[in-house]
């Protein structure tokens, strides 16, 4: 056993799973008690009717003016799911003049009340031990929670939850897709996740607080690229069969609207605080430009064939197009929607994007081993920097451009400061993995860098060792590993759950309740160094229990228990029944997927309908082992991976079967 993260942003109990200099069972330090903490807060008022703890909770310490409520998901709608959500709220203000408090770094967590109201110690307690992110002492809601996604080379989503002290496993869920995921979007809210998938299966959506896959939406042929609108109302696909660009209503999971955008491959960017979508054409040699409120195309600039990559800068008010085979950095005018300007690179310049704060943009060249440096402020080249192996994604942080090497096991880091300083920018080369990641078929192109919430460090995702790495800025090696459990992962992506201030004096997180009750609230203010406990009540879900469940249930009518042969077709038959009152249900309704568990072969197949009823898919096992039966019925609230999946074996060939199906 060894360390692992243990909460978010508390440097104070930190440690990793897997960190290559712990000693195994490495034990740590209880950390130090917190600041004393505040009685706790009187009584909330009763919910009203319908909500959760509408009125707020109160307590005035050193100062200040502490409240607390938790109020229903805006934009819930009628989706059950989101019925057990809400939006907790802190609302901090100067006791004497109101004025609100920033810059607080406030986390906070719900704990179910078993008797009393903690006193002064028992708060201190409560608050020492969630710090420490023990296993065995877990609070009910995590205001301080982030997860890391991950995107494989088959057809899963990893969901891992790296902050657990002490765990077998950190890996939280596995979300089947019906295919291969080639991109992957967060909504801002972080409710949902989109991937584009390959082949005609479109663009999945994934509800990222039940991991599951609630809609698979039609868009055009080959979708490449995914991005999310800043507003978060739309969602953009690049379409790279067939030359199109498909926008989807973010919430209704639907396509707005289909826009013509030329042949080839398509990137997307978006300027003027989201009012401008950019689509590149690689074929057409086009820029084109989309009014987002009216989803009307107002330009289409001529650049020349070969668009790799697009970057927006809202500070310089332009638009980067790198152009692959001429080597040039193309310069647009947002405004006047024209080309203002060219630079000159060298041919295989494949990548743009700009640092925070954006004046400065980095273009990678694979083909060259250079990172060019571009100054918007003067529309000119800054900067290049020779050196690297196949330098092919580029993520940041506040401090550093972090450059991965696909053809080394190094990650540089860029120092951003050093941009504005004479001379050579400061490069540090971070030794990370034992493979290069093109070891990994398929790996170039990926966005392999999760930047910590913190904004210190990032996870970075090694596809050849199947393995993520996990560094923190100073360090010259990263500080540990986080299993992939014998997966690829080619990106990744944080979802950060924890509470942000969203306006002055005001810190708030989405959360998942849990069983009703009168819960404290126990929060530490690490800003002031304030501890203290309020209360909320939960009401009882206003949602049946039946409501929330799958519309229909599904029975094997094949013996589990018997192995099958590896390379002779078996006819698996089952029965799905839906709920009491639903019609019946049709094959063409269901999809089933059956892969090899953990990984390995995965197919996904329509059944068909028996004389008597039943459905019957017909498999073939390619390989001996343990396989998984899944069935899908989106349309009866049955997305993949909300039903049990069924465990199948196959054996070779004349291979003995294990008495009573025992494995």
């Amino acid at each position: 056993m060894t360390p692992a993260v243990a909460s978010r942003r508390l440097s104070l109990v930190a440690g990793l799973v897997g960190a290559a200099a712990a000693p195994a069972c490495s034990r740590r330090e209880p950390p130090p008690p917190p600041p004393a903490a505040a009685p706790a807060a009187a009584p909330a008022e009763a919910p009203r009717e319908g909500e959760r703890s509408p009125v707020v909770s109160r307590i005035e310490r050193n100062g200040l003016s502490i409240a607390f409520e938790l109020r229903p998901l805006h934009g819930a709608g009628d989706r059950p799911e989101a019925r057990t959500d809400a939006t907790a709220v802190f609302t901090i203000t100067d006791a004497a003049t109101g004025a609100p408090v920033r810059d607080l770094g406030p986390v906070a967590w719900m704990s179910r009340r078993a008797g009393a109201p903690p006193d002064e110690a028992g708060c201190q307690d409560k608050i020492k031990s969630f710090m420490a992110g023990l296993i065995a002492v877990r609070p009910d809601v995590d205001m301080n929670e982030y997860v890391l996604w991950t995107q494989n080379q088959d057809n899963t989503l990893s969901v891992i939850n790296p902050q657990l002290a002490f765990t077998r496993s950190k890996l939280r869920k596995l979300v089947p897709l019906a295919a291969g995921s080639t991109a992957l979007a967060l909504h801002p809210d972080g409710d949902r996740l989109y991937a584009t998938l390959q082949g005609a299966h479109g663009l999945a959506v994934i509800d990222t607080r039940r991991a599951q896959v609630t809609a698979n939406v039609h868009v055009g042929a080959e979708p490449t690229r995914v991005s999310v609108a800043p507003d978060g109302k739309t969602v953009w696909v690049g379409n790279d069969g067939d030359g199109t660009v498909s926008v989807v209503d973010a919430r209704a999971a639907s396509v707005l609207k289909t826009l013509r955008a030329g042949p080839g491959h398509h990137e997307l960017a978006f300027s003027g605080g989201g009012r401008t979508a950019w689509i590149t054409s690689r074929d057409a040699g086009t820029v084109t430009a989309v009014d987002t409120g009216t989803l009307e195309p107002v330009a289409e600039i001529e650049i020349g064939a070969g668009a790799a990559a697009v970057a927006a800068s809202d500070a310089a008010n332009a638009v980067y197009v790198a152009n692959e085979p001429r080597g040039e950095i193309v310069i647009l005018d947002a405004d006047r929607r024209a080309v203002a300007g060219r630079v000159a690179l060298k041919a295989g310049v494949s990548a743009v994007a700009f640092a925070p704060g954006g004046r400065f943009a980095f273009a990678l060249n694979p083909a060259k081993g250079e990172v060019s440096i571009l100054d918007a402020s003067t529309g000119s080249l800054a900067h290049t920097l020779p050196g690297f192996a196949t330098p092919d994604a580029i993520a940041f942080t506040d401090t550093y451009a972090y450059v991965r090497n696909l053809g080394e096991t190094r990650v540089s880091l860029i120092e951003l400061p050093s941009l504005d300083r004479p001379g050579k920018p400061a490069v540090v080369d971070v030794q990370i993995g034992q493979q290069p990641p093109r070891a990994a078929k398929g790996a170039r192109g990926a966005a392999p860098f999760a930047v910590l919430p913190e904004g210190n460090g990032a996870i970075v995702a090694s596809p050849a060792d199947k393995v993520l790495y996990y560094y923190v800025e100073g360090m010259m090696a990263p500080m540990g590993t986080l299993s992939s459990y014998g997966r690829e992962p080619r990106a990744a992506l944080i979802e950060d759950r924890s509470l942000k201030e969203v306006q002055p004096g005001v810190y708030a997180a989405t959360v998942r309740l849990g069983g009703e009750g009168v819960h404290d609230v126990e929060l530490l203010l690490r800003g002031r160094g304030i501890a203290a406990c309020l209360e909320a009540t939960v009401a009882p879900s206003a949602v049946p229990a039946e409501d929330r469940s799958p519309g229909l249930t599904v029975e094997p009518l094949f013996d589990a228990g018997v192995d099958l042969e590896v390379s002779s077709p078996a006819t698996l038959r089952f029965r799905a029944t839906p709920k009491a009152g639903a019609p019946p249900l049709e094959a063409k309704e269901m999809q089933v997927m059956i892969f090899r568990f953990p990984v390995g072969f995965r197919d996904t197949v329509q059944p068909r309908a028996e004389p008597d009823g039943a459905f019957s898919v017909t498999f073939t096992p390619p390989e001996p082992g343990e396989y998984r039966f899944l069935l899908e019925a989106g349309s009866r609230n049955a997305p993949l991976g909300a039903l049990p999946s069924i465990s199948l074996y196959a054996a070779s060939p004349g291979a003995e079967a294990e008495a009573g199906g025992a494995r």
